[in-house]
């Protein structure tokens, strides 16, 4: 005799519900990752010379006059106090800045900055973009 339940029930999660939950998140953090900018918008000057430099920190101005030291927005008036914490210690030729600098910021924001920097004997550079 046979006591065993004939209509067993098979509990069994659906995973096609669960790969297509996964599947969509995969495909928003891929759109996100692209869509995400590295520091403020910043429209720079084009140019058709040029190389690429490596610097060991960066200052950016955006067109509002927002300035940023490596990513973090700073105050203009604490910017060469900052500077001089920053490059305390270090050799002249390891003092290389990067500037990114919006195209419709004013020159005399541009020059100011310049002779900040090389008051602290920091070598600035001008990140441009090729023109296509």
């Amino acid at each position: 005799m046979d006591f065993g339940r004939k209509n067993k029930v098979h509990v069994e999660p659906a995973m096609s519900a669960l790969s297509d939950i996964i599947f969509m998140l995969l495909i928003f953090f891929i759109i996100a990752s692209t869509l995400a900018v590295n520091g403020e918008a910043v429209n720079l000057p084009k140019t058709s010379t040029g190389t690429p430099s490596i610097g060991s920190t960066t200052i950016t101005i955006t067109k509002d006059l927002v300035y940023s030291l490596n990513n973090e927005v700073i105050d203009k008036a604490v910017l060469k106090d900052r500077l001089q914490n920053y490059f305390f210690g270090r050799p002249e030729d390891k003092r290389t800045v990067i500037l990114n600098v919006d195209r419709d910021v004013p020159t005399g924001e541009t020059i100011e900055l310049f002779s900040t920097l090389k008051v602290l004997h920091c070598e600035p550079v001008i990140a441009t973009k090729p023109i296509e």
